[in-house]
């Protein structure tokens, strides 16, 4: 399958290349690459001046001063972000395709003439300081920053992209406008536009932007090669959290090796689903670890392969040493031809499902041209993998699965004293409704450019209807729904779901249940027969409901550690009280203990009420096909009718409410809510231009907590609600002297919108990028489905996913910013510091 090969290119005189990719859709994703990374910072390496430089690029350039450049995108509907790599760093604009013109404009302008003005320079270097404490709170991100360095000892590699603090520090404006001066040039500069993009109109928008540019600084910076490891090596160390955690890796080739697709596949054998080796037997079957997953990732001057896990600090040492035996195993043959095609038809069928997205596209396209200098490096990877046969993952596992050849990394617990194809026109995709004989609803919606089928089904499931005694009980369930059925063994429907290609995943939240999978065409009778005793009859096992019980009780405990969720959890259950809400999907602790097996199968099956059940079938399929898919399944669940009803709905708090939860973490997570509206009464779809105002670069929170105060890395605002009213909820992530500060930010902010509302300018770009969200949502297969069923279980309209976009282009500023000043002038806010607290006697003085 070459999918790639229609990518059409130039090269301008000065070497900027340009590739463009036409695809079907409304969208287009435009992409400015340049070759530079935290690798290539020379003698000042560990400086993180690729990733700092990423950040001043947004604070001003030619035409756009300030933040104009985001502002711009966000008026226009669109959304731009940047990322920094080892070696290359990103910036991206997601818009209509008529905006393309505008776009390169802006992109070009920052790439091409960033100002670094002074009085931003300071207040982003803090921002950078508080993002990278909050990697520093992060035990998964610590852990592979430990891993990394363990496994590189010689090359750049090793050092984090963001670099060190106390390097960070040192940073002055002089240094970074050499660095850009150096590595910013036009040779280094390549673009990548994929969508509603017609190829010579592309190239001549970047062309006319970008020729006069002119070479400079050819040289680049020596890199030292990493040595050939010998001998094993270790670390380890301390974290404040309740779980230990262990990674082991092995350094594997640069990303255009011949190796790298055989890598990929061992890793997914290992443990990159419930299905595969090393969960299966020291997750599920031995529950040595609470999680455990394993992952395979190169650069373009190398990468690792490694598997991580979670355990209790008790079993630390176990699960150690099984690891080392079932590797040890793997290195000496132990694996199986099924093995091998199973995990080929995975990736295999994850490669399709990336064709759909045109981000997961245009980054393909430039992970192919950095690291192989062509666009179609993702096709001769797949023709690569297909060819795969098991004696070449032998050899692959006895090469790379050397014993001298491991990094293992422990994380203990601390002691409590101590992160060119024609435009296509676009595709419409239209539900079909039908009701069966039993009252269950039939949801149909066909899109046959790809050999995929998707389904979905949503049951009365959720927070909410669960009972005060079993809160939590949705979230096990999901959990137990694959592990085992009909048949099959936990181990045998899980390798058998692999050996499909399938996609599954079974999600409990607030307000619903719901059922996902997807998979090759090809592979579909397979998978339906799984699906169908995933559905009609899921074992619950006991084994595996202790197993479950026991690591979501462990999760729990690390979640009590995190300031993200501290804080939320706290502040739900000020904000509902005794609602479901207040116990959220987690449920609490006390509630998980009390739950038994015979709880978590009988809440399951009474879900199964005809009439509040409804059926899913989108991708390569036609009605007739689900009509008669659905009624073989329907025929063998086992049906209830005894309706399943709402409870009384929340009775919020008449007076503020205050909470403090002192965390051994750098960070502080400071929240302030109100009550907000629910689904059903319609209103809680226009928050969604609430919503797009006050996220991203150009939010008006970010502009005042982090921009104009440098108080925080991290703001936002989030929308809860459902069937019955939830809550609007402002955050930020601060450091303790801040907190209070960021607070009444966050307050005068809320204030702001409840008297005056989005200004013009804000909800014009506000309500032009929701619409663009709805409009892309509608034109993908999974996601338009997924909507289109809750939009049916929350009682609305069957056309609701594809008539969004208009609903809110039709929304007007005033009827908005009424709805803003009913809810937001609310004085009972809800606040809550978790993390590092304020010490207030220093704030006094």
């Amino acid at each position: 399958m070459r999918f790639y090969r229609n990518v059409v290119s130039r090269t301008l005189e000065n070497g900027v290349r340009i590739f463009v990719f036409p695809q079907p859709g409304t969208a287009v994703e435009v992409e400015c690459f340049v070759r530079t990374g935290s690798i290539h910072e020379g003698a000042r390496l560990g400086y993180g001046l690729s990733h700092f430089l990423e950040h001043m690029l947004f604070q001003g350039c030619r035409d756009y001063p300030g933040t104009a450049a985001a502002d711009a995108i966000d008026r226009l509907g669109g959304s731009m972000n940047a990322y920094t790599s080892y070696d290359h760093t990103a910036y991206h604009a997601n818009l209509a395709g008529r905006h393309l013109p505008e776009a390169v404009r802006i992109l070009s302008r920052m790439v091409r003439f960033p100002e670094f003005p002074e009085a931003r320079f300071a207040e982003e270097r803090e921002v950078i300081l508080r993002e990278e404490e909050m990697g520093r709170d992060n035990p998964d991100r610590l852990l592979y920053t430990r891993l990394n360095a363990s496994i590189f000892q010689e090359h750049p590699l090793r050092h984090p992209i963001i670099g060190y603090r106390e390097l960070i520090a040192g940073v002055t404006r002089d240094i970074m406008v050499d660095y850009y001066a150096e590595r910013y040039t036009p040779g280094r500069c390549f673009w990548v536009i994929v969508g509603d993009a017609e190829p010579e109109h592309a190239f001549d928008l970047v062309e006319a932007e970008m020729a006069d540019w002119e070479r400079r600084s050819l040289a680049e910076p020596a890199i030292p090669p990493e040595p050939a490891q010998c001998t094993a090596r270790s670390d380890a160390f301390s974290f404040a959290d309740p779980l230990a955690r262990l990674a082991c890796g092995v350094r594997i080739p640069e990303i255009s090796h011949p190796d790298i697709a055989g890598c990929d596949v061992l890793a997914g054998i290992l443990g990159m689903g419930d299905g595969s080796r090393l969960v299966r037997r020291l997750e599920l079957e031995s529950q040595l670890a609470v999680n455990l997953r394993s992952f395979s990732c190169s650069q373009g001057a190398g990468g690792l392969l490694a598997v991580t896990a979670s355990a209790v600090p008790a079993k630390l040492g176990k699960l150690e040493s099984a690891l080392k035996r079932e590797l040890e195993a793997i290195r000496k043959g132990a694996l199986s031809k099924a093995e091998v095609e199973r995990e080929k038809t995975q990736q295999y069928a994850e490669h399709l499902r990336e064709l759909r997205g045109i981000r997961e596209i245009a980054a393909n396209i430039g992970g192919g041209v950095i690291a192989n200098g062509s666009p179609d490096l993702s096709d001769i990877y797949l023709e690569r993998l297909e060819k795969l046969t098991l004696d070449d993952i032998n050899r692959i596992a006895a090469e790379y699965l050397e014993p001298d050849r491991f990094s293992l990394v422990r994380q203990h617990p601390q002691s409590r004293k101590r992160k060119a194809a024609a435009s296509a026109k676009k595709p419409q995709l239209v539900p079909q409704l039908t009701t069966l004989g039993n009252g269950a609803r039939l949801v149909t919606l066909s899109d046959r450019r790809l050999p995929i089928v998707d389904f979905a089904l949503v049951l009365p499931g959720g927070t909410i209807f669960e009972r005060p005694a079993e809160g939590g009980v949705s979230g096990l369930a999901a959990d137990l729904l694959t592990a085992g059925a009909g048949p099959w063994s936990e181990g045998e429907f899980l390798t058998r779901l692999d050996a499909c290609g399938a996609s599954f995943s079974v999600n409990a939240g607030l307000n619903s249940f719901m059922i996902e999978c997807s998979c090759p065409r090809r592979h579909f009778a397979e998978m339906f027969r799984l699906l169908k005793a995933a559905v009609a009859a899921p074992a619950f096992g006991q084994a595996e409901f202790d197993r479950e019980k026991a690591n979501r009780r462990e999760l729990l405990k690390s979640r009590e550690m995190s300031p993200r969720a501290a804080a939320e959890d706290r502040c739900r259950r000020l904000m509902f009280g005794s609602h479901p809400y207040g116990w959220g999907t987690t449920g609490l602790p006390e509630q998980l203990d009390a739950l038994t097996r015979e709880q978590v199968a009988e809440f399951y099956f009474s879900r199964l009420v005809p009439e509040q059940v409804i059926f899913g079938w989108g991708g390569d399929c036609t009605s007739e096909e689900t009509q008669k898919w659905t009624r073989e399944l329907v025929a063998e669940i086992p049906w209830r009718r005894e309706r399943i009803d709402l409870p009384p709905e929340p009775v919020f708090p008449e007076q503020p409410q205050t909470a403090e939860i002192a965390l051994p973490r750098e960070q502080t997570m400071v929240i302030r809510a109100v009550p907000g509206p629910a689904l059903n009464d319609g209103r809680l779809s226009m928050c969604e231009i609430l919503f797009q105002a006050e996220n991203g670069l150009s939010s008006p929170i970010f502009k005042l907590v982090r921009e104009e105060n440098s108080l925080a890395y991290s703001t936002g605002m989030r929308l809860s609600g459902g069937f019955h009213p939830g809550w609007l909820l402002f955050y930020a992530v601060t450091t303790a002297e801040s907190a209070e500060r960021a607070l009444e930010l966050l307050g005068s902010e809320q204030k702001r919108l409840a008297v005056n509302g989005l200004s013009e300018t804000e909800f014009d770009a506000a309500r032009e990028g929701a619409a663009f969200t709805a409009a892309r949502g509608a034109e993908s297969v999974a996601a338009a489905l997924n909507s289109t069923l809750l939009s049916l279980h929350y009682g609305r309209d069957l056309n609701e996913c594809f008539r969004h976009e208009a609903e809110l282009r039709n929304t007007g500023r005033e009827e908005l910013n009424a709805l803003l000043a009913s809810y937001l002038s609310n004085p009972a806010a809800v606040r809550v510091l978790a993390g590092r607290l304020p010490n207030r006697k220093e704030t006094e003085k």
